[in-house]
């Protein structure tokens, strides 16, 4: 609905303001909660309030044309009240939505590629982006026609040009990010600094998650059956579950005791009211109750009192506090028993005074001297009426266990609160602990004003307390009261004083009838992925054998499900937006419910997505054993034998190989001379040849071409090498030697010596662990070079040899 507003010259004074806000919004709220409605996005609560709200709107024209203007005022105030929290609910419900479809169409992407993959497996890249960006339109023209957030958006058509322009440049940003790593790992090879080939666990994920998506396409009936199940378990999660959105109330014992029948309202952490706070909860109660503001006059610092100087002729006493309190006071709190003399507030009264018995007894005064001449506070004169015992005031507790007094914070940061602590505290939980965090002003150091003359001094209001007529209604006014006001309540009642909270809870009905599919669901998955660990033995074996860690074997397994799981959820939502759209007007589809909002929505997809990983944590983990049979899934040291420690690397290499991969490690070792950072600092590296070889090892053409090799010589490197962190002094002398492996003829393995020769023994030993870890990756490394660049390695040993010379 447009209106053309309230317009200065129609409107030059605006009278029943109350009601035509509240008018206004519900007649904006109306036609947007029957947009949600005729869209499938149902609200028990916001129904609810709205029914409440537009019957106190009705209250209120019914009361205008009769002339009570009493209840015209109150009806009004309630639906005003009622119409700001529907309209906070129905914002939150369309964001809701809209946030949904982000994610639906977030999943939408690896989704497309997995189909992709499944269906067609082009080789040819251009097939392939066209494939891929075919099935994401397809998807997105049939989220466009089903989903309701694009019917509610004022510009649907942005929200998906936004989500690509995201998108794209995300992908951009990826690829001057790698392009940017390409770059500084290629200036590393060139300077010949460290080789840095490890594969990272992003690639070794997208790899993995490849290689999943193929083995889907290779077995495509049990493939298909799998999804199957999950689609089923999707549409039985979407449609027979829901979630709602319900006011819970609480009703939390706070005292054995109550220092008076009735309520106190205030807000948490001591924040003010507005002032017309006060108005508004008194005529809430149409004239059955009583009620009393507490105000306090406070330092923009709250770490600060207050001063207040009290002024008799020429003496001065000096308070720290300012109350200001009503006439009512002790009909509600019983608080006119602290007097000691003189009597309490009037209505009428606006410069009156209450004074401590400690300043009295300071000034050298009687009650008679004060009455007669009275006091003055910043330059005004007040009429002392009355004074009161400040131990008695400091006794005196309210219903929330607290004097009436001012508070101070040792520090600012003491009262601030971070939104968990705000609902910790609404609750009623750490209620205690908060109240430690300050401390009240002392009764003798606070004077007590009306609390009119106050709120125009500046003073603020911080609670209201209530004491209404009919005790037997306590509990049903405080819940009208905490669900329209937001605040906290504190209700003395004959058996003690209760602290009562509302808040927002989601109510999740249907839950119980899917536990029977996901079990089902899980098993199905868990036996079709451990057939596919067995039946795979053999390609577990290749990609062991080409360097993958057994911990990329069991993530191998792990993709191939998040593959049969993004699958599973887009088709089960598809299916079963589509079905609720085609169907919902007929019978077929009565008593069914699909809940568009995205947090059943997200929630019913997350959920099968958990399922599957669940059901492929013991068959990834089976295949990491076969990848590993080995008890130890990770290498441990050999003891050291004194200070001598002798290792064998499981790695093997032909005799013309061992060339190339010495002139490898002697780089790598050189990039580490005189450094004063990273694992470890090098020195003093020489190397040389040694004849250890057996007969007849290099007499075939490939090891040794054209006759030159007349001897069987293997390579030998010496360094001394510092380990990090540097601190602990630990030094010691390396010596790697390539001999004649002893498992198998014909091949060559590297033998490693580490003497101690500084250092602790046991930090050592444990140091070396991470240090023989990095020669053994950079054997792994080496494997991956290609002819060329393992041909420069051998010539750069070469290189050496005739430049330096070689240690014999």
């Amino acid at each position: 609905p447009q209106g053309k507003g309230y317009l200065v010259d129609d409107w030059p004074v605006l009278h029943r303001t109350g009601y035509k806000v509240a008018r206004d919004m519900w007649a904006l709220l109306t036609p947007r909660i029957t947009n949600l409605e005729q869209r499938g996005i149902f609200n028990e609560r916001i129904r609810n309030l709205q029914q409440a709200g537009l019957k106190q709107l009705n209250l209120a024209k019914t009361a205008l044309a009769g002339r009570q203007y009493d209840q015209f005022f109150e009806a009004a105030a309630r639906s005003w009240a009622l119409a700001s929290r529907v309209y906070d609910d129905v914002e939150t419900t369309q964001k809701d939505v809209l946030y949904g479809v982000l994610f639906y169409i977030a999943l939408f992407v690896p989704f497309a590629f997995c189909l992709e993959r499944l269906l067609f497996s082009y080789s040819n890249i251009y097939k392939r982006i066209i494939a891929f960006i075919g099935i994401l339109m397809l998807l997105i023209v049939i989220i466009y026609n089903v989903h309701p957030a694009f019917q509610l958006a004022y510009s649907p058509m942005v929200v998906i040009l936004a989500f690509f322009i995201m998108g794209l440049s995300l992908v951009v940003t990826l690829i001057i990010f790698l392009r940017f790593e390409e770059e500084m790992a290629r200036l590393q090879t060139h300077a010949q600094l460290v080789q840095s080939g490890e594969i990272g666990r992003w690639k070794a994920f997208v790899a993995a998650f490849l290689l999943g998506v193929s083995n889907l396409r290779r077995r495509r009936l049990r493939t298909a059956l799998t999804c199957a199940t999950l689609i089923i378990l999707t549409f039985t999660i979407m449609s027979f579950t829901s979630a709602k959105s319900m006011r819970r109330h609480s009703r939390v014992l706070y005292d054995s005791k109550a220092p008076y029948q009735g309520f106190l309202l205030k807000n948490v952490n001591w924040r003010s009211l507005p002032p017309e706070a006060f108005g508004r909860i008194e005529n809430s109660f149409g004239g059955q109750a009583i009620a009393a503001p507490r105000v306090w006059l406070e330092d923009e610092d709250r770490t600060r009192a207050t001063r207040i100087p009290v002024h008799f002729e020429d003496r001065v006493f000096e308070a720290q506090g300012m109350v200001g309190l009503s006439a009512d006071e002790p009909g509600v709190s019983g608080l006119d028993e602290i007097l000691v003399a003189g009597r309490w507030l009037r209505a009428d009264e606006q410069q009156a005074v209450l004074l401590p018995q400690r300043m009295v007894d300071q000034l050298n005064l009687d009650f008679a001297q004060l009455q007669n001449q009275g006091v003055s506070l910043w330059g005004m004169p007040f009429e002392v009426v009355g004074i009161f015992s400040g131990n008695k005031l400091r006794e005196r507790n309210d219903l929330d266990g607290e004097p009436l007094t001012p508070v101070i914070f040792p520090r600012e940061m003491s009262s601030e609160l971070t939104e968990v602590e705000e609902e910790a505290l609404a609750s009623g939980d750490d209620v205690r602990e908060f109240q430690s965090r300050y401390r009240h002003i002392d009764g003798d150091l606070t004077v007590i004003v009306p609390y009119r003359f106050l709120l125009a001094a500046g003073g603020h209001l911080k609670g209201v307390a209530i004491h209404p007529r009919n005790p037997d209604a306590i509990q049903d006014s405080a819940r009208d009261l905490i669900d329209r006001f937001g605040l906290s309540l504190f209700s003395g009642e004959p058996d003690g004083t209760y602290l009562y909270h509302a808040s927002d809870s989601m109510s999740y009905s249907g839950v119980p009838n899917i536990i029977i599919p996901l079990i089902i669901s899980i098993f199905i998955v868990l036996n079709t992925m451990i057939g596919s660990v067995y039946e795979r033995k053999r390609e577990i074996g290749i990609y062991t054998s080409v360097g993958l860690a057994p911990s990329h074997v069991s993530f191998l397994f792990i993709a191939e499900a998040m593959a049969f799981a993004v699958l599973s959820v887009v088709f089960g939502y598809l299916l079963a937006q589509t079905t609720a759209k085609l169907f919902a007007e007929t019978t077929l589809w009565s008593g069914i419910t699909v809940n568009y909002s995205s947090m059943s929505g997200v929630a019913a997809m997350i959920l099968v997505i958990a399922v599957v990983l669940i059901s492929v944590i013991y068959p990834s983990k089976v295949a990491g054993e076969i990848a590993m049979p080995d008890v130890n899934r990770s290498w441990t040291l050999p003891p050291a034998r004194g200070n001598r420690l002798e290792i064998t690397l499981p790695f093997l290499m032909t005799y013309k190989e061992h060339r190339s991969i010495g002139g490898f490690l002697f780089e790598y070792f050189d990039g580490h001379r005189d450094i004063t950072h990273g694992m470890f600092s090098t020195a003093n590296i020489e190397f040389g040849f040694v004849c250890e070889s057996p007969s007849g090892l290099t007499q075939t053409a490939y090891d040794c071409p054209e006759g030159e090799c007349e001897e069987d010589q293997c390579l030998q490197i010496w360094s001394r090498v510092w380990l990090a962190p540097f601190d602990f002094g630990i030094m010691q002398q390396v010596e790697i030697q390539f001999r004649p492996a002893a498992t198998e003829p014909g091949f060559l393995e590297i033998s490693i010596s580490l003497n101690r020769e500084s250092g602790e023994s046991n930090a050592w030993h444990r140091i070396n662990k991470t240090f023989l870890h990095q020669i053994r990756k950079q054997l792994l490394i080496w494997r991956s070079f290609d002819d060329p660049t393992k041909l420069s390695y051998e010539e750069l040993i070469n290189k050496a040899e005739k430049e330096l010379g070689v240690r014999t």
